[in-house]
């Protein structure tokens, strides 16, 4: 220890034993402070040491007052020795194995862990040591003062277990609590196999004792094998007698049994006809079965286009229908357009009667206005006055003509009107007339295509009938081969069995 609480400068304990060793002496003497100083190498923090802070163990005595000191440090030195007899001394240190682990406190109340010399974590420090049997987690290799007393109050044993008595903390000294599973393990094995042992004892027994009770059946039971070998003698002569009659049976049978297998075989050559007869209907059956399925697609398919074909006929009967309404309406409509026009031709025909009237009527108007006007020049300096009462009158014609000029263009615009619809009119007539005609043509030859089709499906139905027809017949001619083979089988069944027997 350098400079450790009570110990000034560099202070050295030890060697410890190599299996126990005690701190001992007056109070005072430095005891805890040994303690503290390997509980601090192990990592215990200040707490654990009665203190409150690190720095509180760097030795701190009136010598070092005025120059106090700035550390301290405890260092543990271990050895793996080998154990050569029983003595304190009788063991021998294992070359190069020495191990220092040493940590210092400062006063910032910070510390360090040093092995052999390199800086390192407590957790380096703490995997070492367990490595070599020194667990600090558990330290029960460091024993403190206090729990002295504790160990001494301990019960011998545990009373469950999880309890720890006396004896589970030696074992857990010494290692030996690592061998208590299985060493109960051990005895549970002993006491299973002590059970089945005497288990199997009273079964030697009871069987002895039933061994003795059943001498007297066991001779009993001598007693009729005895007779029933005789019994069996006697039997196998008898038979004897019966395989010499039967071996008589069996010529008599063997010429039997070859009068029916030329039976059997003229049997088999018609059984094989009837296959080969069978398997020609058989492709006969299918060949019409395909050909049926063939014909039955077909007029499906046939009846979905009859369907079609019908659907679109319906259609067109109700559009030609319709065109022939509104043929009927258009040609009403012709008809009071054609009347319409008949009265504007005649409209047109008045007018253009007074037009040449009104024309001359124009031109006298205008020769009249011309002369009027060159008098009206010739005499207007003369007499402005009749002048002035002339102007109304000229006024008053011009009036009179306007209203005819108004009206020929009435009538022209009308006439221009009646020709253009009458012109429409003739068109979607004519327009008319087409469709229906395209309509009739595409109905008859809807009508024919039907025909064809209904024909079709006539002679479809008719061949349908006949495959079925020859489907039953091969039906009939198979269930009877069937009873032909089945007779056949049954008779060759038994047969065979007999020949067995034989």
């Amino acid at each position: 220890m350098e400079n450790f609480k009570s110990y000034a400068g560099v202070k050295e304990i030890g060697p410890f034993h190599k299996c126990f060793s005690s701190v001992v002496g007056p109070n005072g003497s430095g005891k805890s402070n040994v303690i503290d100083a390997m509980l601090f190498v192990f990592g215990k923090r200040a707490k654990k040491l009665r203190l409150n802070k690190v720095s509180e163990l760097i030795h701190s005595s009136d010598a070092f007052k005025n120059n106090p000191l700035t550390y301290a440090k405890v260092s543990v030195y271990f050895n793996d020795i080998i154990d050569t007899g029983d003595g304190d001394d009788d063991y021998e240190v294992v070359p190069n194995s020495e191990i220092i682990v040493s940590r210092t406190a400062l006063r910032n109340n910070s510390s360090s862990y040093r092995l052999n010399g390199k800086n390192c974590k407590f957790k380096d420090v703490a995997t070492y040591l367990d490595s070599k049997g020194v667990n600090l987690d558990n330290n029960r290799f460091l024993i403190l003062q206090g729990e002295v007393e504790m160990i001494s109050m301990m019960p011998p044993k545990g009373k469950t277990d999880n309890d720890e008595g006396l004896l589970e903390y030696l074992e857990d000294i010494i290692g030996s609590n690592q061998f208590v599973e299985e060493t109960n393990q051990a005895a549970e094995n002993v006491d299973l196999l002590t059970e089945q042992r005497q288990e199997r004892l009273n079964r030697v027994k009871a069987i002895e004792a039933e061994k003795e009770n059943l001498e007297g059946a066991k001779l009993e039971a001598e007693a009729l094998l005895a007779k029933d070998r005789e019994i069996r003698k006697k039997k196998n002569i008898l038979l004897q007698k019966h395989s010499l009659i039967v071996d008589v049976e069996i010529e008599e049978e063997g010429e039997k049994r070859k009068i029916l297998e030329h039976e059997l075989e003229d049997e088999r050559l018609k059984l094989k006809e009837a296959n080969e007869q069978v398997a020609l209907f058989e492709k006969s059956l299918e060949e019409d079965t395909n050909e049926y399925e063939m014909m039955q697609k077909e007029m499906l398919r046939t009846k979905e286009e009859f369907s079609a074909h019908e659907r679109r006929h319906i259609k067109l009967n109700e559009d030609i229908k319709h065109g022939k309404e509104s043929l009927k309406k258009i040609e009403g409509k012709i008809e009071v357009e054609e009347n319409k026009i008949i009265k504007l031709e005649e409209k047109v025909e008045k007018a253009e009667e007074n037009i040449p009237a009104l024309a001359e009527d124009i031109e006298e108007f205008t020769e009249n206005k011309t002369d009027e006007d060159e008098k009206l020049e010739k005499i207007f300096e003369e007499i402005k006055a009749e002048t002035e009462a002339l102007r109304p009158e000229l006024e008053e014609k011009k009036r009179e003509l306007a209203p005819i000029k108004r009206e020929r263009a009435v009538f022209q615009s009308s006439l221009d009107t009646a020709i253009m619809e009458v012109k429409l009119l003739e068109d979607s007539t004519a327009r008319s007339k087409e469709q229906l005609r395209a309509a009739e043509k595409e109905l008859n030859s809807l009508d024919d295509v039907q025909e064809e089709k209904r024909a079709r499906l006539e002679n479809c139905k008719k061949e349908i009938k006949g495959a079925e027809q020859r489907i039953i017949d091969a039906k009939s001619e198979e269930t009877n081969l069937i009873g032909k083979e089945k007779a056949l089988t049954e008779k060759y069944s038994e047969l065979t069995v007999s020949h067995s027997r034989q």
